[in-house]
C-alpha cells in the first residue's frame, strides 16, 4: 500500500496566514501602527497543516516555497515586475524560515513552488502516492492528484494538464505579469481549444490565434514558456538546468 504525501503550496499558506494577522491600531491623533503576532502566526501554520493531514488522510508532507532566484525572469524580464513594489506581509519572511526548520520546507534553486510541486507530482514512485494541495489555477495544468480545498482530492489527466496549459498559454496571467493574448480571457481560451482533439492540433491554434494579433514565434513560445509548470524530467537536480519547453 502507497503512502501518500501532500505538497503544499508554501507561498499561499504563508501569506494567507501572515496577511490575516496583520493588525492597524490607532493610537489617535491620526498615528496608526501596523503589527502581528509572529507565534498566533506560527500556531496557524501548525494547526492548517495538521488539519490538511487529517482531512486529506496522508502520512507525510512537504512545504514548497519559491527560490529567490526566478527562471522566467530570464525567459520574459518583466515577468512578475508588477510585484516587486509591493510589500509582503510583516511576518511572511520570517514564518517562511519557521516552516524551512520546522515543516519541510523546501525550495529548488531558480524555481518557483509551483515547479516543485509540479516536478514532484509527476515522478512516479511506487511507494508514494502525492497530492498538490494549492488553490492556485496554475496547478491544473499538472497531471495527478490535486486538492483545491484540502478536504477533497480530484485527478488530473494528463490531457486534462496538457489542455489546461494552452488554455494558460493563451490566457495569460496579469497577476504574474505576462499578457497572454491580447483580447483572449479563460473562457474565450476555453472556446477556441478543445480537449477532445490531439494536443499538437490545440497548438496549432494556440500559434493561429497569436498570429491573428501579429506575435511571432519566438514571443508565442515564450509566453508557453512562462506559462508552463515544470514537470519531471525538466529541471536537474545537480546542475539547476531547466528543460525549457518546445513543441
Amino acid at each position: 500500500m502507497k503512502t501518500r504525501q501532500l505538497l503544499i503550496d508554501g507561498d499561499i499558506l504563508l501569506y494567507k496566514i501572515a496577511v490575516s494577522n496583520e493588525i492597524e491600531t490607532h493610537w489617535g491623533d491620526g498615528l496608526w501602527t501596523l503589527h502581528s503576532d509572529e507565534e498566533i502566526c506560527r500556531l496557524q501554520v501548525d494547526d492548517t497543516i495538521s488539519s490538511l493531514l487529517t482531512n486529506l488522510e496522508a502520512d507525510d508532507y512537504v512545504v514548497c516555497l519559491t527560490d529567490a532566484i526566478n527562471f522566467r525572469k530570464d525567459i520574459m524580464p518583466s515577468y512578475k515586475g508588477n510585484r516587486k513594489d509591493k510589500r509582503k506581509p510583516l511576518v511572511f519572511n520570517a514564518l517562511r524560515d519557521y516552516v524551512i526548520e520546522h515543516h519541510y520546507g523546501m525550495t529548488y534553486d531558480g524555481l518557483e513552488a509551483d515547479d516543485i510541486m509540479g516536478i514532484l507530482s509527476t515522478q512516479k514512485s511506487k511507494k508514494v502516492e502525492r497530492v498538490v494541495v494549492s488553490i492556485d489555477k496554475d496547478l491544473k495544468q499538472i497531471p495527478g492528484l490535486l486538492s483545491s480545498d484540502g478536504k477533497t482530492v480530484t485527478k488530473v489527466s494528463k490531457r486534462q494538464a496538457d489542455y489546461w496549459f494552452l488554455i494558460q498559454t493563451l490566457a495569460g496571467d496579469l497577476t504574474d505579469g505576462y499578457s497572454g493574448c491580447p483580447g483572449v480571457g479563460v473562457k474565450t481560451a476555453e472556446k477556441l481549444l478543445d480537449i477532445k482533439v490531439p494536443f499538437v492540433d490545440n497548438w496549432s491554434t494556440v500559434i493561429k490565434t497569436y498570429k491573428k494579433h501579429g506575435y511571432l514565434d519566438g514571443e508565442i513560445l515564450q509566453q508557453a514558456r512562462v506559462a508552463r509548470i515544470l514537470r519531471h524530467g525538466e529541471y536537474d537536480h545537480n546542475t539547476g538546468a531547466i528543460k525549457l519547453w518546445k513543441k
